[in-house]
């Protein structure tokens, strides 16, 4: 029977030793790789961290239970090592933002169904030991009495009601972290541009302009193509524009981040000027994109796949076939989605998404191939969930995942980054992530050999990239939103007929806005003043020609993802960073491409630092106010 005389800390101790136990494991997860302790032993530390976090309650609620604690001990004990995990939670996410916020910020949907697992692990441990002690006395309190009854209820009351709580939990959060938190801290345009005026048109051309297909990826990093030398993801469909057309190997985005970076292809602009600076941020139908202009140059126009910008569907205007879908807040589902077709919910005419996507831009040429057409094409691949195609379902099963050396297996469950909802170790996601890249590509060939069936590839520029890069491991981190090459850095490949030479490589810089400004170049319209981006069609025709000099990335935080607003200016051989509640950073590209010294602070860090903050002062001030972000070649290119 439980004792009735022993004192509250007696029933705390085992507790504060999983502390211990939980500071000792995080050490050798955080160091353990760079002081050559094997991944293994540092992934078990990662993975008993999170055991003793989860699965702490089932141990401790006993132990106080048979050393004679109040509930209210009980359940204290048993909250501990939780407690200490929130605690160190608070504290990284305090180095960025106020007390207020980072207390705020650990209350995300992640956390409220982690409390939950807690509650219903202390209901059943309750139940468990109350019937343990009555078999051992008949004199032990009955194992249901009206107070457990009422809190087994209502915990299991809370975990039914998820399917309709968890999304209107979630929407509360982030209303309540803007009230609370963002008021006025988002630079949001002055004006927009509005609606074309189709005699504002100037067209330039004298011949007959090219067709343009342009296939978006989502979540899909540089280096994971066949052709970029990856060990084991197969992309034959991107390896052969690449080897017909043109690759280049250092196209960036604005803003890693699905939101920003799609505004910023369609129109040209920096978040600045569309004013979609995350994934809360809503589009405006007073952006201008460049259908209007080729629409007005006498194209016949589609948007064919993912949209997932903010607000509700645009008009979309320049656009004569608009395909698009709303599931799950615009994300999308590989399998079985109900499309949006011209404003009309559709079911499905194929499983696999990205299948559907092609037949339908394949028919729309089919239809159309008599004018000039612009297709735009934006797959639900790559992003997580990771679902390939059932052909490709455990194409990478067997193949080994090397991780960053900074890395581990679990890295996808610590600083913050569990929000990601990352369930498997980064090895499992990799090869699904593959699969899913794999899946996407065997589509992306069915539309170019639709196309050149046609006859029509002599006449067409295709082009493929995507919104934004991923980490698996590299920094310590998953995902994206860091302005680190693996995050910024996206593919971009261009077979444009009659341009450079087949198989052609160009080092130089480019940018997501660049793209806009390209369609009306290549097009023969003139490119309005509004477009902060620059044309990259003269690189087409010479390689070794003028080029960009800097690339301007900015973030701007959005909750709970733990990656602060960042301004950054990345030169060809430099990355100057500034955060707000952080320090800055200074790398080396050249010396240091994986950008692990930061030279603030060391001798040659004092030396460039003052020109390349002045650049980005100077860049940041151009496009927050609308203009194309000004060249200035010196020492710090």
């Amino acid at each position: 029977m439980p004792s009735e005389g022993m004192s509250p800390p007696g029933h705390l101790r085992p507790g504060l030793f999983t502390i211990v136990a939980m500071i000792l494991l995080s050490a050798i997860e955080r160091w353990g790789r760079d002081v050559g302790l094997p991944l293994e032993a540092v992934n078990v530390a990662a993975v008993g961290f999170f055991v003793i976090v989860i699965a702490a309650p089932v141990v401790l609620y006993p132990l106080a239970f048979f050393r004679g604690a109040r509930v209210s001990q009980r359940v204290l004990a048993a909250m501990i090592p939780g407690a200490w995990w929130w605690v160190t939670e608070v504290a990284f996410r305090w180095e960025m933002h106020s007390l207020a916020e980072a207390v705020y910020l650990t209350f995300f949907l992640t956390n409220y169904v982690w409390l939950q697992l807690l509650a219903i692990e202390m209901v059943c441990a309750e139940l468990a030991c109350r019937a343990i002690a009555r078999r051992l006395s008949s004199d032990a309190p009955r194992v249901f009495t009206r107070g457990v009854l009422a809190a087994s209820a209502t915990v299991l009351v809370v975990f039914l009601a998820n399917p309709v709580v968890l999304l209107n939990y979630y929407r509360a959060f982030q209303m309540g972290y803007r009230d609370a938190f963002l008021d006025g801290q988002l630079p949001l345009p002055q004006s927009f541009v509005g609606a074309l005026d189709p005699e504002e048109v100037v067209i330039e051309r004298t011949e007959q302009p090219p067709n343009f297909v342009v296939v978006l990826s989502d979540d899909h990093r540089a280096d994971f193509i066949g052709h970029a030398g990856h060990p084991f993801i197969e992309t034959p469909t991107l390896d052969r524009l690449a080897a017909e057309g043109t690759r280049f190997e250092n196209m960036f985005v604005t803003s890693s981040l699905c939101s920003p970076s799609r505004a910023s292809l369609l129109t040209g602009q920096y978040p600045h000027g569309h004013g979609v600076f995350n994934n809360f941020t809503p589009w405006t139908d007073e952006n201008r994109t460049f259908f209007e202009y080729l629409k007005a140059a006498g194209y016949d126009t589609a948007f064919i796949g993912k949209w997932h910008m903010p607000g509700r569907l645009p008009e979309l205007r320049g656009v004569d076939y608009f395909v698009t879908f709303d599931t799950m807040g615009g994300q999308g589902a590989y399998y079985d989605n109900e499309l949006i077709v011209d404003g009309e919910r559709t079911p499905s005419e194929k499983s696999y998404l990205a299948e559907e996507l092609t037949d339908r831009a394949l028919r729309f040429i089919a239809e159309h191939r008599e004018q000039p057409f612009a297709v735009y094409v934006s797959h639900k691949n790559v992003h997580s969930p990771f679902l390939p195609a059932p052909q490709e379902k455990n194409r990478y099963l067997g193949n080994d995942v090397v991780l960053p050396a900074e890395a581990h297996s679990w890295a996808g469950f610590v600083d913050a980054q569990y929000v990601h909802f990352n369930p498997f170790s980064i090895e499992t996601e990799v090869r699904m992530y593959g699969e899913a890249i794999t899946s996407m590509d065997r589509e992306i060939g069915r539309l170019v050999d639709g196309i050149d069936e046609m006859g029509l590839g002599d006449d067409t520029v295709i082009i493929y990239t995507s919104d934004n890069g991923y980490f698996w491991g590299e920094h310590r981190l998953i995902d994206k939103r860091w302005p680190y090459e693996e995050s910024m850095r996206v593919p971009l490949i261009v077979r444009a007929p009659h341009t450079t030479a087949p198989g052609t490589t160009v080092d130089a810089l480019v940018m997501n806005v660049d793209l806009a400004p390209t369609l009306l170049d290549l097009a023969g319209v003139q490119i309005p003043d509004h477009i902060q981006g620059e044309s990259f069609a003269p690189l087409l025709a010479d390689p070794e020609g003028d080029r960009r000099d800097h690339v301007y990335y900015n973030y701007f935080f959005e909750p709970p993802f733990p990656v602060p607003t960042t301004h950054t200016l990345r030169t060809e051989r430099y990355k100057y960073i500034e955060y707000v509640g952080r320090g800055p950073e200074l790398y080396d590209l050249a010396a240091d491409p994986g950008e692990a010294r930061n030279l603030i602070g060391t001798p040659p860090g004092d030396e460039l630092l003052p020109e390349l903050q002045a650049r980005l002062r100077s860049v940041r001030t151009a496009a927050e106010s609308g203009q194309r972000t000004p060249h200035a070649r010196g020492d710090a290119g």
